[in-house]
């Protein structure tokens, strides 16, 4: 038994109490599993009460659909340079397959056909639709193999195409034959099948196997499954087309776009459908770099994509398209690292001090090759984190100086709404140095 939890809580007399909760840390063949100098996660994310109902594959893939998908991402518009020197990138962080749509330009499909001459690791992966000159245009692009999109709803069906769902499975029959009759990889993309009938699914998915799928993907295009209904289709396709491998392709239109990802492969699907920054139509896709250290870290499963690579190849991506996430973006936004609050400020000098940095984390910025992490100056700051920033940029001041710096400090950032500048932070000092004590 140890005692390394905390609870700290207000005592009705108002007076701040801690008490040392002593707990039974999970038995688990590697603790560096949940705790090492790089991370410090929950060891309850490793206990058999939690993962007793798991299906882990041995290792995810991640095929990164960035190029394709920022093609329906409202304001970006990549070039085939663009896509040529954000493929070569995304193969060096170790993705296993890069998907593009060479059907959308003439330029999509210069840029395919120039990422196939590079020899990359990564697979290149054409979407298509369902017609056999988009099938076509990827053996021209001497592409690896397709992600063939058509319904998975036979209400779209009806209403598009004015077809039965029977025409429905079989002219997506029909085009999988005839890719495979291409020598092409396959991996079927039916959209939309969280809303169709459980039957028409089952007899979807097994006649498209039927007619040489090498993969099949469960397919979340709007975002609004709960990862427990994401967990129990990917268990009953497995029951269906055993042996076929399962992708999983998710949207964000709910925040579930990581969970999603999770549920799935925790029920055991293989591969994972992911783009950058979580760009895509609407609220975008899952993303690459989040699903990538989630299901690294928090679920224990290797998937191919080197970590430390993570933040250059966001940033690259941002540099490329002009697109910047949001500072508060999970895994990659400026906010993980950085800290305006005092009082968390001073917690994590004790943590450190304690040897135990990875105390007030929810990881060290190395983990996915980050800059350190930086102290921003605002209204939340107090004295400690104030005396550290100025002694960082050499200026020193009396207590009582600092006193004013503080309260001016938080005087401007309330007028700027606002944190401030290292240079506003030296202009407050230095006004306040200047005035008569």
């Amino acid at each position: 038994m140890t005692c390394n939890l905390f609870s700290i809580f207000i005592h009705p007399s108002s007076i701040l109490s801690v008490s040392v909760i002593c707990v039974n840390n999970p038995k688990t063949s590697d603790e560096s599993k949940w705790s090492n100098n790089e991370f410090w996660l929950p060891p309850y994310n490793w206990i058999e009460e939690v993962r007793k109902n798991f299906d882990l594959p041995k290792r995810v893939y991640v095929h990164d659909a960035t190029l394709r998908e920022g093609d329906q991402h409202p304001g970006i518009a990549m070039r085939k340079d663009d896509k040529v020197a954000l493929a070569t990138a995304l193969d060096d962080l170790g993705v296993n397959s890069i998907e593009i749509a060479p059907m959308i330009s003439n330029a999509d499909k210069e840029a395919a056909r120039a990422i196939a001459k590079l020899g990359l690791n990564a697979k290149l992966i054409c979407f298509t639709s369902w017609n056999t000159p988009d099938i076509d245009a990827a053996v021209e692009c001497e592409a690896d193999g397709v992600i063939l999109d058509f319904p998975g709803n036979p209400w779209q069906g009806k209403v598009f195409w004015g077809i039965t769902p029977e025409q429905q499975v079989e002219k997506a029959s029909e085009a999988i034959r005839y890719a495979k009759s291409r020598g092409l990889f396959v991996i079927a993309l039916p959209w939309d099948d969280y809303r169709a009938p459980f039957d028409y699914l089952e007899k979807d998915y097994k006649a498209i196997v039927k007619a040489g799928a090498d993969h099949v993907t469960l397919t979340e295009t709007y975002g609004f499954s709960l990862p427990w209904t994401t967990t129990y289709m990917v268990r009953k396709i497995r029951e269906w087309i055993p042996g076929i491998p399962i992708e999983k392709h998710g949207h964000n239109d709910y925040g579930l776009g990581t969970g999603d990802m999770l549920a799935a492969v925790s029920a055991g699907a293989e591969v994972v459908q992911t783009t950058m920054c979580g760009i895509g139509e609407r609220a975008g896709n899952a993303a690459t770099e989040e699903v990538a250290v989630a299901i690294e870290l928090l679920l224990g499963v290797k998937t191919g994509i080197d970590l430390k690579k993570i933040y250059r190849t966001a940033q690259l991506f941002q540099d490329i398209t002009g697109y910047t996430v949001a500072p508060t973006k999970p895994i990659i936004g400026k906010n993980i690292f950085n800290i305006t609050s005092g009082w968390v400020a001073w917690m994590k000098a004790r943590a450190r001090e304690a040897g135990k940095p990875t105390g007030m984390v929810p990881f060290m910025p190395d983990v996915i090759g980050a800059p350190p992490q930086d102290y921003i100056i605002g209204k939340g700051s107090g004295r400690g984190l104030i005396r550290m920033r100025l002694d960082q940029l050499g200026l020193k001041v009396s207590d009582p100086q600092l006193d004013a710096v503080t309260e001016r400090v938080k005087e401007q950032s309330m007028l700027r709404r606002r944190a401030l500048s290292d240079n506003e932070l030296v202009w407050i000092t230095s006004e306040i140095q200047q005035q008569k004590t």
